[in-house]
């Protein structure tokens, strides 16, 4: 069955933070939950960042996940919408350290490449994939609850991969350590072995053979 996972995705932004409650089970991956925290341009900030950390507060209360996936900020050419993205990113985050939960933060495209193969891939590819790879029956919407989903996905993959290598790299320690055990075990069974021919013989191998060798000159 594998190892029961419970992820929290978040896609962060002051105006709309995304959020996504993910399930897996080895490489089964379901959706339990998701939702969209919305404030409005014209609340004080810090009533805005309240009201994410309190959703998210919430949702993790609700759902226990032990996991959150967030996606990483670029600055870029608007850097108003960035500093406001990172207020939304930094309160979600506190929600999510004050439950102690592990976190995980992916690029934009690395979160395109682990759902649907391509870090080029638009919204809609993203959507599309998201609704089948959790089997649901409707898109998610609206877009911010798609794409915390995504994050959670790609932080369910690239856990998986990471476990199925850790796996891998203890079998071959095992087979090492056994490999080394024989080899001594082995080693172990010639010293006894010309032990026994040495007192067989009255002393070492080599002198036990130039003694016979003698008495069969003579």
């Amino acid at each position: 069955m594998g190892e029961r996972m419970v992820i929290m995705g978040i896609d962060p932004g002051l105006a709309n933070t995304g959020w996504g409650i993910v399930e897996t089970r080895g490489t089964a991956c379901r959706a339990r939950a998701y939702g969209c925290v919305s404030t409005k341009s014209d609340e004080p900030l810090d009533r805005r960042l309240g009201r994410i950390f309190d959703e998210v507060s919430k949702a993790i209360e609700t759902f226990q996940p032990s996991q959150l996936a967030i996606e990483k900020i670029f600055f870029g050419e608007n850097q108003r919408s960035a500093i406001a993205t990172a207020h939304a990113r930094g309160a979600a985050i506190v929600a999510c350290a004050r439950a102690g939960m592990e976190v995980g933060e992916y690029t934009p495209m690395q979160i395109k490449q682990a759902v649907v193969g391509t870090g080029s891939a638009d919204k809609r590819q993203v959507i599309y994939m998201v609704r089948n790879i959790l089997r649901l029956d409707h898109d998610p919407r609206p877009d911010h609850c798609a794409d915390a989903l995504a994050a959670a996905i790609c932080h369910a993959n690239l856990s998986h991969t990471m476990s199925v290598t850790r796996d891998a790299a203890a079998v071959q320690v095992l087979e090492q350590e056994r490999a080394q055990r024989e080899q001594e075990r082995a080693m172990a069974r010639e010293v006894t072995a010309a032990a026994t021919a040495a007192r067989v013989n009255g002393g070492s191998p080599v002198m036990g053979r130039s003694r016979q060798s003698r008495r069969n000159s003579k």
